[in-house]
């Protein structure tokens, strides 16, 4: 089993809440951190509009603009295969997402296993309870939205639940929803904020210099809004073909939602 081919299994547990909340998912090895960070935004149920950090004991890995603003030692997540760092199962590391709440979580590397061929990764394979709301305050927050949401008699109940936008279930875990976000990607207030992790993209040499030297909330802003002529409306791309005309970066790829051939194209300099 080459590293090429070897899939790694997690198990991620929300820290510090009982019952707990977990998910169990798959994804290729040699994927960096910052494509995980990506994955366990799907698979928990965030919505990555906060910061976030992967810790190994002293050492950090965040994305560029975190290290460049809080000036402290670490590595770039975006440049760190999952492999060089994880290499017996068992492997245990700490996921922190939005230092302001500070959901702190537990990943165990629990297998290595070979490739099925017929698999599409990342996967999820298993989970249980609801992600807390975004920005609802940490743990200690979680617990006062959840007292309050569950006694109508409560003085914040019609506050939270306003503020939800109706009933919350704490123990509803979806797992079709996962895997069609992993196709289609995440969304937040109509704005793609996570892209399709299934996706294929495939680049000429040229092209994939041009792509890359695209911020990566960019490129997402990019995949999001593509016009879809067969839908009438706007769309995101996926499974989809980079090449250069005349200076200019063309993606051919299918709308995520009739699989209909889009086009975008993006000026040179």
């Amino acid at each position: 089993m080459s590293e090429a081919d070897t899939i790694f299994q997690f198990k991620v547990t929300l820290k510090e809440i009982k019952p707990p909340i977990w998910r169990r998912f798959q994804v290729r090895s040699d994927i960096t951190f910052r494509d995980l960070h990506n994955t366990l935004q799907v698979v928990m149920g965030w919505w990555d509009s906060h910061l976030h950090q992967f810790q190994f004991g002293e050492l950090l890995l965040t994305d560029a603009e975190t290290l460049a603003e809080w000036g402290e030692g670490g590595l770039r997540d975006d440049t760190i295969p999952l492999n060089r760092l994880l290499t017996v199962e068992g492997a245990s590391f700490t996921y922190e997402y939005d230092f302001g709440d500070s959901w702190q979580h537990e990943l165990v590397l629990e297998a290595m296993l070979p490739e099925e061929a017929t698999a599409v990764y990342p996967r999820c394979l298993a989970g249980a309870r609801a992600c807390p709301p975004e920005d609802c305050g940490g743990i200690w927050g979680y617990e006062q939205f959840l007292e309050a949401i569950r006694d109508p008699n409560h003085e914040e109940h019609r506050r939270y639940r306003e503020w939800i936008g109706g009933a919350f279930d704490p123990e509803a875990f979806d797992l079709d929803k996962v895997m069609q976000q992993f196709r289609e990607g995440v969304y937040w207030q109509g704005e793609l904020v996570v892209p399709p992790l299934t996706s294929t993209q495939t680049f000429t040499p040229q092209a994939r210099w041009f792509w890359r030297s695209i911020p990566e909330e960019a490129q997402t802003r990019i995949i999001g809004t593509v016009w879809c002529s067969h839908c009438e409306q706007k769309t995101t791309i996926t499974n989809f073909k980079g090449n250069i005309q005349q200076g200019d970066l063309i993606l051919r790829g299918e709308c995520v939602r009739c699989g209909g051939v889009v086009v975008r194209l993006l000026e040179g300099g």
